[in-house]
């Protein structure tokens, strides 16, 4: 067994018994929450109401893509109208969510409200796509992120939230799109470096939007351990250089020039390097122009001082605890839905003797990395919450998505 494969069987149990644990956590919160009879029934009937709203959309999406099918409508015509039923329902579910907000919404506010849910649910489904290529799972995960109701009440942290997630939710793309192109070989071409570029970005602005920049290193060297089968670089020297120099010389180059590089190297050196820079550069800036009030921007900073995480493991623990009881307590019925779910779905994956790929692996890690940031630097949960509600989701679709992959992960099974 080798060690990517070694390194991935160990976060899928470490994730398992994480997600067994907040299981646990959200049970017994919710015995010991009780509550009364009509709340209690108020409550079942929006859940139901939720499942039924996502699946009714979601069947009335495969219902207008198989009547275009069966009509011979053009492909891209096809698409158009497909895209145009997406973007109503997703329109209607930003009017629907944001109903109790719209007096504390500028204009302005209203269209990067909107803008910015439409970004995140292309996102979401970009990156279902690219794992599953399931056209549903990915219309699936967004209209379940559409329709989930915010728990976010105060509205300038709430934007500030969904920019983070969208920023965040990009990067991951984008580092999906660098795995993919990774994996072909023999690519001669320096477009691996062009997306790892975008993606440093990406992660980059991330941490000027909360999230520690020690996360996202922590989560770029991971993939060295967990990613396997990549391509090779080599170090290429001018030839004006070598022909100035000696013989003897050039020969040392040569054996320089045939030493194979593994290209993630290469973009873990370059992304580490571009995330410190954007820190260093930017996070002065910030302070600067940023108000007293702008409570992301003063949590931002404290996030890069490596020095001021919370590093004692009981405490780390306790604190661990205390936040995830805060995050389950935010929807303690979707999320136990979602947890029996997820390891109903890991323990079929087992039995069936089916790989964990590297993407999959990776938001598991992410999810967990998350987490224990969080409980370090002692953030805001409620900040980070629709990001870990929309990582759940994405983990539980992909998970169902592999179910359908035969052992050797090339065979399509899910046609949708």
């Amino acid at each position: 067994m080798n060690i990517s494969k070694i390194s991935r069987s160990i976060i899928v149990v470490i994730f398992v018994v994480f997600i067994i644990f907040l299981s646990f956590l959200n049970i017994s919160n919710m015995i010991n929450k009780g509550g009364d009879v009509t709340n209690s029934v108020t409550s079942t009937l929006i859940k139901v109401g939720f499942v039924f709203a996502v699946v009714f959309l979601v069947i009335i999406y495969m219902y207008i893509k198989d009547k275009l099918y069966k009509l011979h409508i053009k492909r891209k015509l096809s698409f158009i109208y497909r895209y145009i039923y997406i973007i109503l329902v997703l329109l209607g579910a930003c009017i629907f969510s944001s109903k109790n907000r719209i007096s504390s919404f500028s204009d302005n506010k209203m269209i990067f409200y909107v803008f910015i849910t439409l970004l995140t649910c292309f996102l979401i489904k970009k990156i279902i796509f690219n794992v599953s290529k399931s056209d549903i799972l990915s219309v699936l995960g967004m209209f379940t992120y559409a329709l989930f109701p915010n728990i976010i009440i105060v509205t300038d942290m709430y934007m500030y939230s969904m920019m983070f997630t969208a920023i965040f939710l990009a990067a991951i793309f984008v580092f999906q799109v660098l795995i993919d192109e990774l994996k072909q070989k023999g690519i001669k071409t320096k477009k691996y470096i062009i997306e790892t570029i975008i993606f440093a970005l990406l992660a980059g602005a991330s941490t000027l939007c909360g999230m520690s920049i020690w996360a996202w290193v922590i989560i770029i060297l991971l993939t060295l351990a967990i990613t396997y089968n990549l391509d090779n670089t080599h170090i290429s020297f001018p030839k004006k250089l070598m022909s100035s120099l000696t013989q003897a010389k050039r020969e040392s180059l040569y054996k320089i020039e045939r030493i194979n590089i593994n290209k993630i190297i290469v973009v873990i050196i370059l992304s580490i390097v571009i995330l410190f820079a954007i820190n260093i550069i930017f996070s002065n800036i910030i302070l600067k122009l940023s108000n007293n009030n702008t409570e992301i921007v003063v949590q931002q900073l404290s996030n890069n001082k490596i020095s001021s995480a919370n590093i004692n493991l009981k405490s780390l623990a306790k604190q661990v605890i205390f936040d995830t009881k805060v995050f389950v307590s935010c929807a303690p019925m979707f999320y136990i839905v979602v947890f029996i779910y997820i390891l109903f779905m890991e323990s079929l994956a087992f039995f069936l003797h089916r790989k964990y790929d590297t993407k999959s692996t990776i938001m598991k890690a992410i999810l967990l990395i998350l987490i224990l940031t969080i409980s370090a630097y002692n953030l805001n949960m409620l900040y980070f919450q629709p990001l870990l509600t929309i990582l759940l989701i994405l983990i539980s679709i992909v998970n169902t998505s592999n179910i359908y992959l035969n052992r050797e992960e090339r065979i399509k099974m899910l046609v949708a």
